[in-house]
């Protein structure tokens, strides 16, 4: 799991745990197979950066080394703005130094996860480095197959066709062919069962959101898991029998948590997130779900090891932190594994025994490493290479020498334009919680004058300062504009087991941005009355809090929170969750006291900070409820809906909206500045109806106060 999945780690840890259901993915994004391009860049005159420049970068979404270590094969793509689509190319690039990237053709179709986040999913490299696999849809309603690409530049070519979907694949050790988890198609029987007779409600499945009740129903009952073998000699594919499932097919747990093969499952029996057996099949490496709070305040991955059948799981790794990759090394007596231990720091990259008698760090940078994959010598490591000012590059680890090459520059276009720098600066809060940030100062920074200050919530680090948590508000951008930017870490989210460590998780995050503020106007950087703030995800909760408990903003972007609206349209495992956490049904008075303290949509007349919210069609019913009741008592908002978008908006188009318009927000609320395109006239016009409303409702707020 990469850093931009940790992002929203545990909002979506908290969703599913307990019983929340995502819909199917939206195809809302267009996929276009032409080839993605790497031009070659002239050094000119450096530009302020623009929206669309952090829009089209080219992302890594996938590496692998062959192992010869001779090759790295990458899966690279870009947003195509007029289009509304991503392309997606498979790059190869030598580890030789001097070496030239080769694009082998398109990946196929983004591979978009249940809240259309893209994940990481490294291509696979023959055992005689050769050839590189990779699953892939090449068009929309396609099943998913493995794909071969040819070193020598013949691809892609389809590989698989078995009935269904593949959802992992992997080489038999001796090239001969792929052992496959297929996942079958819905019987259209069962469908149509549902279709035609309908189900009786049980408070099992939410009917809130935008799926059928069909696909609702059928989200949360378990599809059967085939293991398939491709024979590459013959061309012929066959389902596994019964001994070859035991002897290389996916491990079944022999202890009480099973493995997790679907987000759905994740219950008490679902701990073990995924598992990999040792070369010589004696031994299972595994990640478990701590989310224990008797043992650890935070939910965390750990690293455990135990024969395959039977014996003592050993841990490997500490009981807090986010363990990410781990392998096996071919002689079966050591585990590679990436942890994050938090702080916004680089991934630990270590080694261990399998019986975890020693561990030790293999290699530390001041860059943000991520996405490894070692060759069978453990000599070299593939990574992508990144930090505050730099997106991820292709590089190489050389293990033995302890070094860093970049073999490929994604972004070459970037060497002209102005990126500012960033600062670290952290702080302990008024509750005892740690906290951190990445202080962008303003592109033309003056010495001696105070600037407006965005602050970005939920997650921050040391890797590139994009969009923040979510992608949506474009730092970089901010700081061209004149803003000071801080990119604030909320630090660990506890796994909260009352009301009050349920408010405290919000309290804290608002108390640490008031501190942030503090120090920074004390060092005469900002301005404490033009400050704004954006949320996702988590974020917009710790937004939703601070806009009815401080007087800290001056405008808001992403703002959200849990109300007992939502309590009531959820499905009965969200609702318990509620009722641990002291919100339960409104007829109870301390539900309805705890409540008061926490929904905003119960303080509402509190709320003195100008609102923008841009969310997908899938969210907008959660949203409604707060934009009436702010609505009702005239407090100035927007509110955008945008059309096939889930959780995370993944459409080109959609998100350079969402960056120019947050943009422009800032610049209205906190500047008094309004672009003087024309297109964005009616925009203005209805923002300084906003700003008239909010005069009236302060100056009545302040009569009130008088008398």
């Amino acid at each position: 799991m990469n850093r931009r999945a940790i992002e929203v780690a545990l909002y979506t840890w908290m969703l599913v745990r307990s019983g929340f259901c995502f819909p199917q993915v939206v195809q809302g994004a267009g996929f276009d197979p032409t080839p993605i391009q790497i031009p070659a860049v002239i050094k000119t005159t450096p530009r302020a950066i623009r929206s669309l420049d952090l829009l089209t970068l080219r992302d890594v979404h996938g590496l692998a080394i062959s192992p010869d270590g001779n090759y790295v094969a990458a899966v690279i793509a870009q947003a195509v703005y007029d289009t509304n689509s991503y392309r997606t190319s498979i790059l190869v690039v030598g580890t030789q130094p001097g070496s030239v990237p080769v694009i082998l053709g398109t990946a196929g179709l983004p591979h978009w996860d249940v809240i259309n986040q893209w994940v990481p999913e490294g291509p696979q490299w023959s055992p005689d480095s050769q050839t590189i696999t990779y699953r892939a849809r090449m068009a929309t309603g396609e099943s998913m197959q493995v794909w071969a690409w040819k070193l020598a530049g013949k691809g892609p070519v389809h590989l698989t066709d078995v009935p269904g979907d593949v959802t992992k694949y992997e080489w038999m050790r001796d090239g001969s062919g792929l052992i496959l988890n297929v996942e079958r198609a819905r019987d259209p029987g069962e469908v149509k069962q549902i279709a035609d007779h309908g189900v009786l409600y049980d408070d099992s499945f939410p009917v809130w959101n935008r799926q059928s009740t069909v696909d609702a129903v059928l989200e949360w009952k378990p599809q059967k898991q085939e293991t398939w073998l491709r024979f590459l000699t013959t061309g012929k594919e066959r389902q596994a029998t019964e001994e070859e499932v035991k002897s290389f097919g996916p491990w079944e747990s022999d202890l009480k948590d099973k493995v997790l093969t679907r987000t759905q499952d994740l219950d008490e029996t679902h701990h073990i997130l995924d598992a990999k057996v040792s070369p010589d099949g004696s031994k299972v490496a595994y990640r478990f779900l701590l989310d224990d709070p008797a043992q650890a305040r935070q939910m965390s991955y750990v690293l455990f090891a135990k024969p395959v059948r039977g014996g003592t799981p050993v841990r490997l790794s500490s009981l807090t932190g986010y363990l990410q990759q781990y392998w096996w090394s071919k002689d079966n007596k050591r585990i590679y594994y990436r942890v994050a231990e938090g702080g916004g720091h680089a991934a630990k990259f270590r080694v261990t025994s399998s019986s975890g008698a020693s561990v030790r760090d293999l290699f530390r940078s001041g860059d943000f490493l991520d996405q490894f994959s070692m060759d069978s010598d453990e000599r070299y490591v593939a990574c992508t290479q990144e930090n505050n000012e730099i997106p991820p590059q292709i590089s190489l680890l050389d293990l033995a020498t302890e070094q860093v090459r970049t073999l490929v520059d994604l972004n070459p276009e970037l060497t002209n334009i102005q990126i500012s720098p960033a600062t670290r600066i952290e702080g302990t809060n008024r509750f005892g919680e740690m906290w951190f940030g990445q202080l962008v100062k303003p592109l033309r920074y003056q010495p001696g004058e105070r600037y407006p200050l965005i602050i970005t919530t939920y997650r921050s680090g040391d890797y590139f300062l994009r969009g923040a948590s979510g992608d949506e508000s474009p730092v970089q951008v901010y700081a061209a504009a004149g803003f000071a930017v801080l990119s604030l870490d909320v630090g660990p989210v506890r796994n909260a087991q009352s009301f009050e460590e349920f408010r405290l998780l919000w309290a804290s995050a608002v108390a640490s941005m008031e501190q942030a503020v503090e120090k920074l106007s004390a060092a005469g950087l900002v301005d404490p009355r033009r400050v704004g703030a954006t949320g996702y995800s988590f974020g917009e909760t710790i937004l939703g809090f601070a806009v009815g408990h401080t007087p800290l903003l001056r405008a808001a972007s992403g703002v959200a929170s849990y109300d007992p609206v939502f309590y009531y349209i959820a499905d009965d495992h969200f609702r318990g969750l509620f009722r641990k956490w002291g919100l339960g049904n409104w007829l109870q008075e301390s539900s309805r006291k705890n409540w008061s303290e926490v929904a905003l949509l119960l303080q509402a007349d509190r709320v003195r900070v100008p609102i923008l919210n841009q969310q997908g069609d899938f969210e907008g019913l959660g949203g409604i409820p707060l934009f009436v009741a702010l609505k009702e008592v005239n407090r100035p908002q927007e509110f955008y809906l945008y059309p096939n978008e889930l959780h995370h908006k993944n459409q080109p188009k959609h998100r350079y909206e969402i960056y120019e318009r947050n943009l422009d927000w800032f610049r209205f609320w906190l500047m008094n500045e309004e672009d003087s395109v024309p297109v964005k006239r009616d925009q203005y016009e209805r923002w300084h109806r906003l700003r008239e409303q909010e005069k009236k409702e302060s100056s009545s707020s302040q009569n009130d106060t008088l008398h």
